[in-house]
Protein backbone atom coordinates (compact mmCIF):
# COMPACT_ATOMS: atom_id res chain seq x y z
CA UNK A 1 0.00 0.00 0.00
CA UNK A 2 1.50 3.27 -1.04
CA UNK A 3 0.64 6.33 1.51
CA UNK A 4 0.74 9.46 -0.66
CA UNK A 5 2.48 12.95 0.20
CA UNK A 6 1.51 14.49 4.07
CA UNK A 7 -1.04 11.46 4.39
CA UNK A 8 -0.75 9.01 7.50
CA UNK A 9 -2.79 6.25 9.12
CA UNK A 10 -3.17 8.53 12.25
CA UNK A 11 -5.08 11.76 12.74
CA UNK A 12 -3.06 15.13 12.83
CA UNK A 13 -3.79 17.46 15.24
CA UNK A 14 -1.74 20.42 14.11
CA UNK A 15 0.94 21.31 10.86
CA UNK A 16 2.99 23.42 8.99
CA UNK A 17 4.15 23.17 5.43
CA UNK A 18 6.44 25.06 3.30
CA UNK A 19 7.51 24.55 0.28
CA UNK A 20 10.07 21.46 0.42
CA UNK A 21 8.60 19.77 3.49
CA UNK A 22 5.56 19.53 5.99
CA UNK A 23 5.36 19.11 9.48
CA UNK A 24 2.57 17.14 11.22
CA UNK A 25 2.03 16.06 15.20
CA UNK A 26 0.06 12.49 13.98
CA UNK A 27 -2.06 11.02 16.85
CA UNK A 28 -3.21 7.47 17.24
CA UNK A 29 -6.31 6.91 19.64
CA UNK A 30 -7.47 3.88 17.89
CA UNK A 31 -6.89 1.28 15.77
CA UNK A 32 -5.53 1.23 12.24
CA UNK A 33 -4.19 -0.53 9.32
CA UNK A 34 -1.45 -3.31 9.75
CA UNK A 35 -0.53 -3.55 6.12
CA UNK A 36 2.75 -3.26 4.71
CA UNK A 37 2.99 0.05 3.07
CA UNK A 38 5.25 2.64 2.17
CA UNK A 39 5.28 6.35 1.84
CA UNK A 40 6.17 8.93 -1.37
CA UNK A 41 8.62 10.91 0.35
CA UNK A 42 12.14 10.29 2.89
CA UNK A 43 10.49 11.43 6.53
CA UNK A 44 11.36 11.25 9.81
CA UNK A 45 9.29 10.31 12.79
CA UNK A 46 9.76 11.09 16.41
CA UNK A 47 8.13 9.22 18.79
CA UNK A 48 6.18 11.58 21.65
CA UNK A 49 4.11 9.27 23.25
CA UNK A 50 2.55 5.56 23.10
CA UNK A 51 4.70 3.25 20.25
CA UNK A 52 4.23 0.14 18.46
CA UNK A 53 5.86 -2.62 16.75
CA UNK A 54 7.50 -2.05 13.41
CA UNK A 55 8.47 -4.41 11.24
CA UNK A 56 10.79 -3.66 8.08
CA UNK A 57 12.06 -6.46 5.76
CA UNK A 58 14.63 -7.64 7.79
CA UNK A 59 13.85 -7.50 11.23
CA UNK A 60 11.24 -5.51 14.25
CA UNK A 61 12.11 -2.61 15.64
CA UNK A 62 10.71 -1.69 19.63
CA UNK A 63 9.42 1.76 18.80
CA UNK A 64 9.04 3.88 22.44
CA UNK A 65 8.96 7.61 22.93
CA UNK A 66 12.56 9.42 22.33
CA UNK A 67 13.69 7.42 19.65
CA UNK A 68 13.84 9.22 15.92
CA UNK A 69 12.84 6.54 12.78
CA UNK A 70 14.01 7.05 9.60
CA UNK A 71 12.00 6.36 7.04
CA UNK A 72 13.58 5.90 3.14
CA UNK A 73 11.40 6.95 0.26
CA UNK A 74 9.35 4.06 -0.51
CA UNK A 75 11.12 1.95 2.12
CA UNK A 76 8.19 -0.95 3.04
CA UNK A 77 6.94 -1.24 6.63
CA UNK A 78 4.11 -1.92 8.98
CA UNK A 79 3.40 -1.30 12.46
CA UNK A 80 1.55 -3.57 15.16
CA UNK A 81 0.56 -3.23 18.84
CA UNK A 82 0.42 0.23 18.89
CA UNK A 83 0.02 1.49 22.12
CA UNK A 84 -3.01 4.36 22.60
CA UNK A 85 -2.84 7.00 22.79
CA UNK A 86 0.32 7.20 20.70
CA UNK A 87 1.96 10.44 19.58
CA UNK A 88 4.28 11.21 16.23
CA UNK A 89 6.00 14.30 15.44
CA UNK A 90 6.08 13.38 11.25
CA UNK A 91 8.75 15.52 8.91
CA UNK A 92 7.75 14.85 5.46
CA UNK A 93 10.86 15.92 2.91
CA UNK A 94 10.28 16.15 -0.75
CA UNK A 95 13.36 15.25 -2.93
CA UNK A 96 13.32 18.87 -3.99
CA UNK A 97 14.63 19.87 -0.31
CA UNK A 98 17.78 17.53 -1.05
CA UNK A 99 18.75 18.55 -4.74
CA UNK A 100 18.26 21.56 -3.34
CA UNK A 101 20.75 22.52 -0.61
CA UNK A 102 22.94 19.81 -2.60
CA UNK A 103 22.34 17.07 0.07
CA UNK A 104 21.07 12.96 -0.17
CA UNK A 105 19.09 11.24 2.95
CA UNK A 106 21.41 8.88 3.91
CA UNK A 107 24.00 11.91 4.82
CA UNK A 108 22.43 11.36 8.16
CA UNK A 109 25.54 11.04 10.53
CA UNK A 110 25.24 7.59 12.33
CA UNK A 111 27.75 8.55 14.92
CA UNK A 112 26.17 8.64 18.90
CA UNK A 113 26.42 12.56 18.97
CA UNK A 114 25.30 13.22 15.56
CA UNK A 115 22.42 11.07 16.30
CA UNK A 116 21.51 13.06 19.28
CA UNK A 117 22.08 16.33 17.53
CA UNK A 118 19.41 15.34 14.73
CA UNK A 119 16.88 14.33 17.74
CA UNK A 120 17.35 18.06 19.05
CA UNK A 121 16.97 19.53 15.51
CA UNK A 122 13.78 17.80 15.24
CA UNK A 123 12.16 19.12 18.10
CA UNK A 124 13.51 22.93 17.29
CA UNK A 125 11.46 22.24 14.68
CA UNK A 126 8.43 21.04 16.90
CA UNK A 127 8.56 24.15 18.76
CA UNK A 128 7.94 26.10 15.63
CA UNK A 129 4.62 24.37 15.57
CA UNK A 130 3.73 26.29 18.30
CA UNK A 131 5.55 29.41 17.22
CA UNK A 132 4.04 29.43 13.78
CA UNK A 133 5.10 32.64 12.39
CA UNK A 134 6.83 34.44 9.36
CA UNK A 135 10.09 33.73 10.49
CA UNK A 136 8.66 29.59 11.15
CA UNK A 137 9.60 28.28 7.54
CA UNK A 138 13.14 29.49 7.55
CA UNK A 139 13.75 28.59 11.00
CA UNK A 140 12.75 24.84 10.03
CA UNK A 141 14.91 24.90 7.17
CA UNK A 142 17.87 25.77 8.93
CA UNK A 143 17.10 23.08 11.49
CA UNK A 144 17.15 20.53 8.40
CA UNK A 145 19.96 21.53 6.25
CA UNK A 146 21.97 21.42 9.88
CA UNK A 147 20.32 17.82 10.53
CA UNK A 148 21.53 16.80 6.90
CA UNK A 149 25.25 18.29 6.36
CA UNK A 150 28.00 16.09 6.15
CA UNK A 151 30.56 15.44 8.32
CA UNK A 152 33.50 13.40 7.89
CA UNK A 153 33.66 10.19 8.79
CA UNK A 154 37.23 8.98 9.27
CA UNK A 155 37.26 5.39 9.64
CA UNK A 156 38.59 2.89 11.16
CA UNK A 157 37.43 4.18 14.62
CA UNK A 158 39.82 3.40 17.89
CA UNK A 159 38.33 0.14 19.69
CA UNK A 160 38.37 2.24 22.77
CA UNK A 161 36.12 4.46 21.43
CA UNK A 162 32.97 1.83 21.45
CA UNK A 163 33.74 1.23 25.33
CA UNK A 164 34.12 4.72 26.18
CA UNK A 165 30.80 5.58 24.71
CA UNK A 166 29.05 2.18 25.99
CA UNK A 167 30.75 3.63 29.35
CA UNK A 168 29.49 7.25 29.15
CA UNK A 169 25.54 5.77 28.34
CA UNK A 170 25.42 3.43 30.91
CA UNK A 171 26.49 6.33 33.40
CA UNK A 172 24.27 9.24 31.90
CA UNK A 173 22.97 10.55 35.33
CA UNK A 174 26.16 10.69 36.80
CA UNK A 175 29.90 13.41 36.56
CA UNK A 176 32.23 11.47 34.95
CA UNK A 177 35.45 13.33 34.74
CA UNK A 178 38.30 12.79 31.92
CA UNK A 179 41.11 11.51 33.94
CA UNK A 180 38.42 8.81 35.38
CA UNK A 181 37.16 8.05 31.93
CA UNK A 182 40.96 7.93 30.44
CA UNK A 183 42.29 5.27 33.60
CA UNK A 184 39.55 2.74 32.76
CA UNK A 185 40.22 2.71 29.29
CA UNK A 186 43.82 2.76 29.86
CA UNK A 187 44.42 5.94 27.35
CA UNK A 188 45.86 8.89 27.82
CA UNK A 189 43.79 11.86 28.23
CA UNK A 190 45.45 14.25 25.87
CA UNK A 191 44.36 10.91 23.39
CA UNK A 192 40.36 10.82 24.40
CA UNK A 193 40.28 14.54 24.12
CA UNK A 194 41.79 14.86 20.34
CA UNK A 195 40.20 12.12 19.27
CA UNK A 196 37.15 11.93 20.33
CA UNK A 197 36.44 15.15 18.64
CA UNK A 198 37.68 14.08 15.69
CA UNK A 199 35.51 10.87 15.35
CA UNK A 200 32.26 12.30 17.28
CA UNK A 201 32.47 15.53 16.39
CA UNK A 202 32.31 17.69 19.45
CA UNK A 203 34.12 17.37 22.49
CA UNK A 204 33.65 14.98 25.45
CA UNK A 205 32.16 17.11 27.48
CA UNK A 206 29.50 18.59 24.96
CA UNK A 207 29.09 14.69 24.30
CA UNK A 208 28.37 14.52 28.24
CA UNK A 209 25.77 17.42 28.13
CA UNK A 210 23.81 16.75 25.50
CA UNK A 211 23.56 13.11 26.67
CA UNK A 212 22.06 14.53 29.84
CA UNK A 213 20.05 17.11 27.99
CA UNK A 214 18.64 14.41 25.84
CA UNK A 215 17.47 12.01 28.73
CA UNK A 216 16.12 14.93 30.35
CA UNK A 217 13.80 15.77 27.56
CA UNK A 218 12.31 12.15 27.73
CA UNK A 219 11.17 12.64 31.70
CA UNK A 220 9.98 15.77 30.82
CA UNK A 221 7.70 14.17 28.38
CA UNK A 222 6.91 11.50 29.20
CA UNK A 223 7.02 11.51 33.42
CA UNK A 224 4.93 13.35 35.96
CA UNK A 225 8.51 14.35 37.78
CA UNK A 226 9.13 18.05 38.93
CA UNK A 227 11.38 19.76 37.00
CA UNK A 228 13.88 19.79 39.93
CA UNK A 229 13.65 16.02 40.47
CA UNK A 230 14.76 15.68 36.83
CA UNK A 231 17.62 17.91 37.29
CA UNK A 232 18.66 15.59 40.28
CA UNK A 233 17.97 12.38 38.33
CA UNK A 234 19.81 13.25 35.44
CA UNK A 235 23.02 14.34 37.26
CA UNK A 236 22.59 18.53 36.97
CA UNK A 237 24.40 20.57 39.16
CA UNK A 238 20.69 21.88 39.89
CA UNK A 239 17.16 23.00 38.00
CA UNK A 240 19.12 26.15 36.66
CA UNK A 241 22.08 24.19 35.22
CA UNK A 242 19.48 22.07 33.46
CA UNK A 243 17.85 25.07 31.87
CA UNK A 244 20.76 26.87 30.83
CA UNK A 245 22.10 23.41 28.99
CA UNK A 246 18.62 23.22 27.69
CA UNK A 247 19.30 27.32 25.84
CA UNK A 248 22.61 26.29 24.89
CA UNK A 249 21.60 23.07 22.87
CA UNK A 250 17.55 23.49 21.77
CA UNK A 251 17.03 27.23 22.17
CA UNK A 252 14.40 27.00 25.27
CA UNK A 253 13.83 26.09 28.22
CA UNK A 254 12.59 22.80 29.69
CA UNK A 255 8.88 24.61 30.60
CA UNK A 256 8.93 25.59 27.06
CA UNK A 257 9.68 21.76 26.71
CA UNK A 258 6.43 20.80 28.46
CA UNK A 259 4.30 22.41 27.07
CA UNK A 260 4.75 21.83 23.35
Amino acid sequence: MKVDYDDFLGFKSSRFDSDLCTVSVVNYESAVSEEWHRHENFHLSAILKGGNLESRKKDDIQVLPGKLMIYHQGEIHRNRFTQFPSKNLNLEIKNGFFQHNDLAPDSLDATPSSQIDTYFHVFKIYRELAVNDGYSADAIHASLTSAFSKKEKPNPQPVWLKRLLEIVNDRWDEFISLDELATELGIHPVTISKYFQKYCHCTLADYLRKVKVDRAMQLILYSKKSFTEIAFACGFSDQSHMTRLFKLYLGFNPRQLSRL
